[in-house]
């Protein structure tokens, strides 16, 4: 049940972006298209990401010490929480305050896997590579995974769970990831953590652009953001809706 309504809430998000099931979806244009704040910052925290609603704003936190393909598949579960999680509505959230956190994480990671890696997109791109009934090759992962814009891992358990590779061939393609791409010529930015430290908000960009401008004041610059609710949540250490 909870791997057909994933899938189902995946397919209407791509419909409501205008994407097709084969096309790559950038995530940082989804949340800008969905009007919700992200902010990107390095911690040395093991944890991924977050999401805050409140009446004013959704926003959605990413550990950028991760590599920027475990941003894509946490900014994607976030987006879960933003769009479908009713839980959140109005209200900080902490998994340990949900009446079934496990669940909701659970539907969270399966909808960033139909949204990121639709299985259609996957037998299309096996096509376009002229891959038909034979095992998948390094080569052919990394094509996959560089299109999709996912790590590894992520794609290698996608690719396990349509029975395409088995588990120890996911073990042995998530071995020495960065050399193994190097070795095929590919770049291996999607490998590596991005350490920036970014806040993509329409509304705060404008704050901000005034307050560069030297056409508001520092004090107006903040009275803005807390107008908006967005002050406390750049401002925000502690971690919500923790995912790994």
């Amino acid at each position: 049940m909870s791997e057909t309504l994933a899938r189902q809430l995946a397919i209407e998000t791509r419909l409501k972006l205008g994407l097709q099931s084969i096309e790559y979806l950038d995530v940082l244009r989804s949340i800008e298209a969905f009007n919700i704040c992200c902010i990107k910052r390095p911690l040395e925290s093991s944890i991924s990401g977050a999401t805050v609603k409140t009446q004013r704003v959704r926003c959605i936190f990413v550990n950028s010490s991760k590599t920027l393909g475990h941003q894509h598949f946490t900014i994607a579960h976030e987006l879960f929480h933003c769009l479908c999680d009713t839980e959140l509505v109005n209200r900080l959230c902490k998994t340990e305050q949900l009446s079934n956190p496990a669940q909701n994480e659970e539907l969270a990671d399966l909808f960033a896997k139909h949204l990121l890696m639709p299985e259609d997109g996957i037998l299309y791109q096996l096509m376009q590579l002229g891959i038909k009934d034979k095992p998948l090759t390094l080569s052919n992962i990394v094509n996959l995974e560089q299109f999709f814009g996912v790590s590894r891992r992520s794609m290698c358990r996608r690719l396990e769970g349509m029975k395409l590779i088995s588990r120890d061939e996911t073990n042995n393609f998530c071995l020495d990831v960065i050399s193994g791409v190097l070795r095929l010529g590919k770049p291996v930015d999607l490998y590596k953590p991005t350490n920036d430290k970014v806040l993509i908000s329409d509304y705060a960009a404008k704050a901000q652009q005034a307050f560069d401008c030297n056409l508001i004041t520092a004090s107006k610059y903040e009275e803005i953001l807390a107008d908006a609710d967005l002050l406390d949540i750049i401002n925000q250490e502690d971690t919500l809706d923790v995912v790994d």
